[in-house]
């Protein structure tokens, strides 16, 4: 689960209950009233070329959870397509933006971070990233700064 150990112990204290290596099959129900959610176990499988390990389902742990509503939740990530129709605006395999530490891209007058550079983070780091590319848009520009600002 991809959360930080205080967003895990808070919703712990909300009261949520965690099903690990559990993944929804099928919403179950009658016209538009659900009354449960098939799910099955899963387990890891081998690294990806990422060293990510994907959950894969193991046949015969089918089980049902009684539930009166299904909250569908969508995940994102960045929409960086349209960009490789600018020139010097490069797409690395991962998908993200390309940048120098100035987060400015290939193109001299476009600079980029958050999520479309570092893949989904938190806040704080599009926050970070933000700055970083405010003080290389004023160096482009010739403007000087403040240090610690």
């Amino acid at each position: 689960m991809p959360a930080f150990a205080y967003e895990y112990e808070l919703a712990k204290r909300d009261g949520v209950s965690f099903l690990w290596q559990t993944q929804p099959v099928r919403v179950l129900g009658e016209k538009d009233v659900v009354t449960g959610l098939e799910c099955v176990r899963t387990e890891l499988g081998a690294p990806d070329a990422k060293g990510r390990r994907h959950p894969a389902p193991v046949p015969g742990t089918e089980f049902k959870l009684d539930v009166d509503m299904v909250v569908r939740a969508l995940g994102q990530k960045p929409t960086t397509e349209f960009l490789k129709a600018v020139k010097g605006v490069e797409i690395n395999p991962d998908g993200t933006v390309k940048i120098n530490d100035r987060h400015q891209t290939g193109h001299p007058k476009f600079f980029a971070g958050g999520d479309c550079v570092n893949g989904g983070k938190e806040i704080v780091d599009a926050v970070a990233d933000g700055m970083t590319a405010a003080r290389g848009i004023d160096a482009w520009l010739g403007v000087p700064h403040a240090a610690g600002r």
